[in-house]
């Protein structure tokens, strides 16, 4: 596998790969460097797990085939224009189903074959979540082919019982604190950003944050969006006043050193942080499962506790719906059932303990 560039042509770069079967040479000429190596790595994963697909492509070549599950699958895909990370993510969470059922006509995909994907996943030791996942990718493709008319009817889907989500409760304050004093600076704005800013802690958002969209002087982070539903690139939101000596610090360290993103180590951008995260957890003898992503889930429940609004928080986060919000975020502490408790009148005519009193309340537990 390697790319070309040939300076002077409409479509300068060449993807080359050599065909396992016949052991010639192929290419595909590409417009940009971004179509180009998307181009690559789809064909080195055709190279791994589906060389038949070579085979087929020389066997078939001048004829003109019906479409399959796989080629559909592939042509959604390549309208979709994902980025490099969500492509490989997306073809290998299919992987099983087109080795399956990949060369099936797609106007003979109905129910009953649907039935067969869903029981295979399951079988294979999917969840219901997982299996929702990916059968939501086949639904996708199968909904762009009817749209585009390479089908005439889009088959009924079958319905899949909704799971009960695993609770994570999330990280609090002492324990973000205890963490921020332990980790290493990289995991120290994985905590910042995630905490105070509500980012989702990854490549969709927090991993590919640039130093150009930290505002410093108007006094926000331009966000960009997650390829979730939002309806605008990126999101703006405001920085907290204790933090702008904090970020002014960590910008000029950077612009001295030359480092565009804000998330690295070592000068390089990061990837990944499970590890140096669950280091940073040992260290602050913290043995409960916390996960990265738990920073946003703590940054919804520490804002609407504040006296948010779900709608504003929604905004915060980048999610189109407060329902959003409300269904997965805002984990109710302890403190707050204990003031919904008290607001109600007691049936056996006690007054209700007045705030003073509860507040002490709440003291004296926190110091036992």
């Amino acid at each position: 596998m390697a790319i070309r560039e040939v300076k002077g042509r409409k479509s300068p770069f060449i993807v080359y790969w050599n065909n396992p079967f016949t052991q010639r040479r192929e290419s595909k000429a590409c417009a940009t460097r971004k179509e180009a190596e998307k181009l690559d790595a789809l064909m080195l994963y055709r190279l791994k797990y589906e060389r038949e697909f070579f085979l087929r492509q020389e066997e078939t070549a001048g004829q003109t085939q019906p479409h399959t599950l796989e080629s559909v699958l592939y042509l959604y895909l390549k309208e979709r224009n994902l980025a490099l990370s969500n492509l490989e993510r997306t073809l290998f969470a299919v992987k099983g189903l087109l080795a399956a059922f990949g060369s099936t006509e797609v106007e003979r995909i109905d129910m009953p074959l649907l039935r067969q994907m869903q029981e295979r996943l399951s079988a294979s030791g999917n969840k219901g979540t997982t299996v929702r996942r990916k059968l939501g990718i086949i639904r996708a493709a199968m909904a762009w082919a009817h749209r585009q008319g390479l089908i005439e009817r889009l088959p009924t889907f079958p319905s899949i019982a909704l799971e009960e989500h695993a609770r994570y409760v999330p990280p609090t304050q002492e324990e973000v604190s205890r963490l921020f004093a332990v980790a290493p600076d990289h995991i120290r704005r994985v905590i910042v950003l995630g905490f105070n800013f509500g980012m989702r802690v990854g490549q969709s958002e927090l991993l590919r944050l640039l130093w150009s969209d930290v505002d410093i002087p108007a006094g926000i982070i331009r966000v960009p969006n997650a390829r979730k539903g939002a309806r605008q690139l990126w999101r703006e939101i405001p920085i907290q006043h204790a933090l702008f000596s904090l970020l002014q610090e960590w910008r000029e360290t950077d612009r001295l050193a030359g480092m565009e993103y804000v998330i690295h180590y070592r000068g390089k951008p990061v990837q990944r942080i499970m590890t140096a995260w669950k280091a940073a957890l040992r260290r602050a003898g913290i043995t409960r499962h916390i996960r990265p992503y738990d920073l946003r889930h703590a940054f919804a429940t520490e804002a609407i506790r504040a006296g948010a609004d779900y709608g504003t928080v929604a905004v915060l986060m980048g999610h189109s719906s407060p329902v959003m919000v409300m269904r997965h975020y805002q984990h109710v502490c302890n403190e707050q059932k204990m003031e919904a408790i008290e607001a109600i009148p007691s049936a056996t005519g006690q007054a209700r303990v007045c705030a003073d009193v509860y507040a002490a309340m709440c003291t004296n537990k926190k110091g036992l």
